[in-house]
């Protein structure tokens, strides 16, 4: 049975959309080659993506300016030319909308548990995953998932290091190792490479958690707009097909 393209899941465990993502690829990896978790920090990703869209702004104010270009009246970009780019949506004007999954319940009372968790503030779970990433990638994707059963299942708090030192007792990290675990989380290479994942994930046009991006055996990268696309054989084809002629034959395996 040939497996479908690669996945990469830019997900913030505090977003429900990222946690109804996760348990929907987690539930049919089979149907992929690799599927790779990046965590994120959603707001993050918002502050990068409004900055592109100053710094496009800005270019082409300038742009206008070296080419002496003199305009009877300054127009600003319209929204609709801002979409074009796929820059657009403020982060205090979008709100968190739930997205539909037919293969995954949404968390229950999931407004109020993202209300508490947003509230605080805190990039503590991100860098927690990191960490564990690097120190313990057996323990990853265990992680993850403890991580959302404990927010969005059994509504505990996941904002402080205590919370992520008791996870890691959890998850059967010694507790010194666990001690020193919680100590090292706001490190300079946690936060780089937290920030790098935020950068790759604007690059792709994202605005928000979660975000997937499939990879072809050409190493062509596509973006899937929502998760149910994914399970979607005609989408998939549409998507895929133009890069790789055999994927159609792939997709028929794999469904059988």
């Amino acid at each position: 049975m040939a497996p479908l393209p690669r996945v990469k899941c830019y997900f913030d465990v505090v977003c429900p959309n990222s946690w109804i993502t996760i348990q929907a690829l987690s539930s049919h990896n089979s149907l992929f080659e690799r599927i790779d978790f990046e965590p994120v920090c959603d707001f993050k990703i918002g502050i990068l993506h409004n900055a592109q869209i100053w710094n496009q702004r800005r270019k082409v104010h300038n742009s206008r300016l070296w080419k002496a270009k003199k305009e009877t009246t300054d127009q600003v970009e319209s929204e609709e030319t801002l979409t074009e780019m796929g820059i657009l949506q403020k982060i205090d004007e979008r709100g968190k909308k739930l997205i539909g999954c037919e293969r995954v319940e949404p968390p229950v009372d999931w407004r109020n548990t993202y209300k508490s968790a947003v509230s605080r503030g805190s990039v503590v779970p991100q860098l927690f995953l990191t960490s564990i990433r690097e120190r313990y990638p057996d323990l990853y994707e265990p992680a993850i998932h403890h991580l959302g059963k404990r927010l969005w299942n059994q509504r505990l708090p996941v904002h402080y290091g205590c919370h992520m030192s008791t996870v890691s007792r959890e998850l059967g990290i010694p507790f010194k190792n666990a001690e020193d675990i919680v100590a090292r989380l706001s490190s300079p290479e946690n936060r780089a490479i937290l920030n790098r994942n935020c950068s790759e994930a604007v690059n792709f046009k994202l605005t928000e958690a979660p975000g997937l991006i499939l990879t072809t055996d050409d190493g062509e990268t596509i973006k899937v707009d929502k998760i149910d696309d994914i399970f979607d054989d005609n989408i998939m084809i549409s998507k895929l097909s133009s890069s790789n002629t055999t994927f159609e034959q792939k997709m028929s395996a794999n469904r059988l």
